[in-house]
């Protein structure tokens, strides 16, 4: 994943990313774990610039370019933009991106309006666990659910009374406690999926592709930017493309709703790039891909959770022809 960041972060400051590469990279801007390889990346590019400088050239203490050749006097054609434009420039690019990166990370993020709806005056619950790590909880209203890692969970305190509403980042499964008053809603993003009493997983970790919701029993209403798009049964989930909004429905067996329950890690039609970054987080690992063209590349695959990441690599690369190998 590091390799991913590094390149579209230099397509970035080249100014070649695509549409869909210039939004990737604000999205790994926006992820905390990710801060310390953005800042060394916008300070290897800083003194890049300055050793690029022509000899004799240097900043003195105030900041200023000293040491700079006369402007020419010729102007029967376009002049070369002058050095000193050209460098202040540069190193503004720096400050620029800096600044940006900054504030990505800093603004305040708007409150979820399902939770703002609801109770405004109650405190907020917030249940999360880290990269490998995996938390069983049982909610106010008797509710159970399984928090795969790195996933948070947020409701108000009042949940259960007024309110059935909770935000999930991440996967979890939940087995829901019927209730014909209060209606069991979780959003993620713009999907939000509505249920009475049943039992279901959710994937829908920030930097993966898609979302993911698969019925183990009971029935599920699943509706994206607030139109209904599935109403599943047993043995049925759906899909929602986070960046195309596509909608794909399918057939599964009922017990493979949450095969990480099960220490089993399935990918059904996913890129290279989102099974490095679940590994990832599964493992606690940071791992680098030799071949940073693979990283659009869809495939279908499983490994048990048990044999271990450098097991699960060794699949990736008979699959892929390339070397993926951990970061110490």
């Amino acid at each position: 994943m590091e390799e991913r960041v590094k390149y579209l972060f230099r397509k970035f400051l080249d100014n070649t990313c695509t549409k869909e590469e210039f939004d990737e990279v604000f999205r790994y801007l926006g992820m905390k774990e990710n801060e310390p390889l953005i800042r060394e990346l916008i300070r290897e590019m800083h003194y890049q610039q300055l050793e690029a400088l022509p000899s004799g050239i240097f900043i003195d203490e105030s900041g200023e370019l000293k040491g700079l050749p006369s402007p020419p006097t010729e102007k029967s054609y376009p002049a070369p933009r002058p050095p000193k434009t050209r460098a202040r420039a540069l190193i503004g690019v720096s400050l620029v991106l800096l600044a940006t990166f900054v504030v990505w990370r800093l603004a305040p993020r708007p409150e979820s309006p399902a939770l703002a709806r609801v109770s405004p005056k109650s405190k907020l619950v917030k249940q999360a666990t880290r990269s490998s790590e995996y938390k069983y909880l049982v909610l106010p209203d008797s509710t159970q659910v399984c928090l795969n890692a790195g996933s948070t969970l947020e409701f108000t305190a009042s949940f259960g009374t007024d309110n059935r509403n909770v935000v999930l980042t991440g996967e979890a499964f939940f087995d829901v406690t019927h209730s014909d008053k209060l209606p069991f809603i979780i959003y993620t993003g713009k999907v939000s999926t509505e249920v009475l009493g049943t039992a279901f997983n959710i994937k829908a970790y920030p930097d993966l592709e898609k979302i993911v919701v698969a019925v183990r029993k009971g029935k599920v209403k699943v509706n994206f930017a607030d139109k209904q798009v599935a109403l599943l049964t047993m043995g049925q989930q759906v899909s929602i493309g986070n960046k195309d909004n596509s909608v794909k429905e399918k057939k599964m067996k009922a017990e493979d709703a949450a095969p990480w329950q099960h220490g089993d890690l399935v990918y059904d039609d996913y890129t290279i790039e989102d099974i490095i970054s679940d590994l990832e987080r599964v493992y606690n690992v940071k791992i680098r891909i030799a071949n940073p063209a693979v990283v659009g590349m869809r495939i279908t695959t499983a490994f048990k959770k048990q044999d271990g990441v450098v097991k699960g690599l060794e699949v990736l690369s008979e699959l892929t022809d390339t070397k993926f190998s951990l970061i110490d």
